[in-house]
Protein backbone atom coordinates (compact mmCIF):
# COMPACT_ATOMS: atom_id res chain seq x y z
CA UNK A 1 0.00 0.00 0.00
CA UNK A 2 2.87 2.36 0.78
CA UNK A 3 4.30 1.88 -2.69
CA UNK A 4 0.95 2.69 -4.29
CA UNK A 5 0.77 5.92 -2.30
CA UNK A 6 4.33 6.81 -3.31
CA UNK A 7 3.51 6.15 -6.94
CA UNK A 8 0.36 8.27 -6.72
CA UNK A 9 2.43 11.02 -5.13
CA UNK A 10 5.26 10.99 -7.70
CA UNK A 11 3.20 10.66 -10.90
CA UNK A 12 1.75 14.19 -10.64
CA UNK A 13 5.21 15.57 -9.87
CA UNK A 14 6.63 13.89 -12.97
CA UNK A 15 3.77 15.11 -15.13
CA UNK A 16 3.44 18.64 -13.79
CA UNK A 17 6.73 19.27 -12.04
CA UNK A 18 8.47 20.53 -15.16
CA UNK A 19 8.71 24.28 -15.21
CA UNK A 20 6.29 25.10 -18.04
CA UNK A 21 7.40 28.71 -18.19
CA UNK A 22 10.83 27.85 -19.55
CA UNK A 23 10.74 27.35 -23.31
CA UNK A 24 13.91 26.24 -24.99
CA UNK A 25 14.85 28.59 -27.77
CA UNK A 26 17.67 29.89 -29.89
CA UNK A 27 16.91 33.49 -30.80
CA UNK A 28 19.33 36.29 -31.63
CA UNK A 29 18.18 39.60 -30.19
CA UNK A 30 19.68 42.95 -29.25
CA UNK A 31 20.42 44.63 -25.99
CA UNK A 32 18.39 47.85 -25.92
CA UNK A 33 20.55 50.59 -27.35
CA UNK A 34 20.77 52.72 -24.21
CA UNK A 35 24.25 53.08 -22.77
CA UNK A 36 23.49 51.75 -19.30
CA UNK A 37 24.99 48.89 -17.32
CA UNK A 38 22.68 45.88 -17.42
CA UNK A 39 23.34 43.11 -14.88
CA UNK A 40 23.57 39.40 -15.69
CA UNK A 41 22.54 37.14 -12.80
CA UNK A 42 23.31 33.57 -11.81
CA UNK A 43 20.57 31.06 -10.87
CA UNK A 44 20.43 32.43 -7.31
CA UNK A 45 20.08 36.08 -8.32
CA UNK A 46 23.69 37.10 -7.65
CA UNK A 47 25.09 39.61 -10.16
CA UNK A 48 27.77 37.92 -12.27
CA UNK A 49 28.74 40.93 -14.38
CA UNK A 50 27.23 43.80 -16.31
CA UNK A 51 26.93 44.36 -20.04
CA UNK A 52 26.59 47.72 -21.74
CA UNK A 53 26.37 48.91 -25.32
CA UNK A 54 29.15 51.33 -26.15
CA UNK A 55 27.47 54.02 -28.23
CA UNK A 56 30.75 55.96 -28.55
CA UNK A 57 32.66 53.20 -30.36
CA UNK A 58 29.43 51.67 -31.70
CA UNK A 59 30.21 48.30 -30.14
CA UNK A 60 26.80 46.81 -29.42
CA UNK A 61 25.94 43.58 -27.66
CA UNK A 62 24.56 40.64 -29.56
CA UNK A 63 22.47 38.35 -27.40
CA UNK A 64 21.27 34.79 -27.89
CA UNK A 65 18.26 33.78 -25.78
CA UNK A 66 18.33 30.14 -24.71
CA UNK A 67 15.17 30.20 -22.57
CA UNK A 68 12.78 32.61 -20.90
CA UNK A 69 11.17 32.50 -17.49
CA UNK A 70 7.97 34.53 -18.04
CA UNK A 71 7.02 34.69 -14.33
CA UNK A 72 10.30 36.35 -13.39
CA UNK A 73 10.63 38.20 -16.71
CA UNK A 74 14.13 36.85 -17.12
CA UNK A 75 15.93 35.36 -20.11
CA UNK A 76 18.87 32.98 -19.93
CA UNK A 77 21.32 34.38 -22.47
CA UNK A 78 24.75 34.34 -24.00
CA UNK A 79 25.85 37.94 -24.63
CA UNK A 80 28.92 39.36 -26.32
CA UNK A 81 29.96 42.70 -27.71
CA UNK A 82 29.96 42.35 -31.49
CA UNK A 83 33.33 44.00 -32.18
CA UNK A 84 35.64 43.17 -29.28
CA UNK A 85 34.33 40.28 -27.16
CA UNK A 86 35.77 36.83 -27.70
CA UNK A 87 34.24 35.13 -24.66
CA UNK A 88 30.45 35.45 -24.26
CA UNK A 89 28.93 36.31 -20.92
CA UNK A 90 26.26 33.82 -19.84
CA UNK A 91 23.50 34.38 -17.29
CA UNK A 92 19.99 35.66 -16.63
CA UNK A 93 18.96 39.13 -17.80
CA UNK A 94 15.69 41.03 -17.40
CA UNK A 95 13.67 40.78 -20.61
CA UNK A 96 12.91 44.52 -20.48
CA UNK A 97 16.53 45.05 -21.58
CA UNK A 98 16.16 42.94 -24.73
CA UNK A 99 14.48 43.67 -28.03
CA UNK A 100 14.15 42.59 -31.63
CA UNK A 101 13.94 44.85 -34.66
CA UNK A 102 11.51 44.28 -37.53
CA UNK A 103 13.21 42.93 -40.63
CA UNK A 104 10.98 44.93 -42.97
CA UNK A 105 8.81 48.02 -43.05
CA UNK A 106 5.83 46.40 -44.72
CA UNK A 107 3.04 44.59 -42.85
CA UNK A 108 4.18 42.06 -40.25
CA UNK A 109 1.92 39.25 -39.06
CA UNK A 110 1.84 38.19 -35.41
CA UNK A 111 0.55 34.66 -34.86
CA UNK A 112 -1.40 32.86 -32.12
CA UNK A 113 1.13 30.00 -32.11
CA UNK A 114 4.81 29.82 -33.06
CA UNK A 115 4.34 28.42 -36.57
CA UNK A 116 3.57 29.93 -39.94
CA UNK A 117 0.39 27.85 -40.36
CA UNK A 118 -1.12 29.30 -37.19
CA UNK A 119 -3.97 31.79 -37.26
CA UNK A 120 -2.93 35.46 -37.42
CA UNK A 121 -3.52 37.21 -34.07
CA UNK A 122 -2.74 40.75 -35.21
CA UNK A 123 -0.85 42.77 -37.81
CA UNK A 124 1.65 45.56 -37.55
CA UNK A 125 1.01 47.66 -40.64
CA UNK A 126 3.84 50.19 -40.57
CA UNK A 127 6.52 48.96 -38.17
CA UNK A 128 9.04 51.55 -37.12
CA UNK A 129 12.70 50.65 -36.74
CA UNK A 130 12.43 50.42 -32.97
CA UNK A 131 12.86 47.16 -31.05
CA UNK A 132 9.80 45.12 -30.17
CA UNK A 133 9.49 44.00 -26.54
CA UNK A 134 10.20 40.31 -25.99
CA UNK A 135 7.85 38.36 -23.73
CA UNK A 136 8.58 34.73 -24.62
CA UNK A 137 10.38 32.47 -27.07
CA UNK A 138 10.09 29.01 -28.51
CA UNK A 139 12.75 27.56 -30.79
CA UNK A 140 13.50 30.52 -33.10
CA UNK A 141 10.16 32.31 -32.66
CA UNK A 142 9.66 35.31 -30.35
CA UNK A 143 6.45 36.34 -28.61
CA UNK A 144 6.53 40.13 -28.73
CA UNK A 145 4.48 43.16 -27.81
CA UNK A 146 4.47 46.42 -29.72
CA UNK A 147 2.80 49.77 -29.12
CA UNK A 148 1.43 50.55 -32.57
CA UNK A 149 1.18 54.07 -33.99
CA UNK A 150 -2.58 54.02 -33.28
CA UNK A 151 -1.85 53.57 -29.55
CA UNK A 152 -2.90 49.90 -29.42
CA UNK A 153 -0.68 47.19 -28.01
CA UNK A 154 -0.18 44.34 -30.47
CA UNK A 155 1.02 40.95 -29.23
CA UNK A 156 1.80 37.65 -30.87
CA UNK A 157 4.42 35.27 -32.16
CA UNK A 158 6.90 36.89 -34.55
CA UNK A 159 8.28 34.59 -37.24
CA UNK A 160 12.07 34.26 -37.62
CA UNK A 161 11.85 35.83 -41.10
CA UNK A 162 10.43 39.03 -39.58
CA UNK A 163 13.18 39.36 -36.94
CA UNK A 164 16.30 41.49 -37.28
CA UNK A 165 18.95 41.22 -34.58
CA UNK A 166 21.60 43.25 -36.37
CA UNK A 167 22.22 46.52 -34.50
CA UNK A 168 24.07 47.97 -37.52
CA UNK A 169 21.56 47.45 -40.34
CA UNK A 170 17.87 47.13 -40.99
CA UNK A 171 18.13 43.56 -42.40
CA UNK A 172 15.86 44.36 -45.35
Amino acid sequence: MRYKLLILFFIPICLFGKNEIDNECNCSVVLYYKQIKVPLFDDKGKVLCCVMNDTTTEDYFGVIIMKINKNNRLAYVSASATLYDTIPKIGWIETKNLGIYPSKFSTINLYYNPNIDSKIKSKIFKPEYFPFNILDCKENWLYISYLDTDGKIKEGWLSPEDQCSNPYSTCN
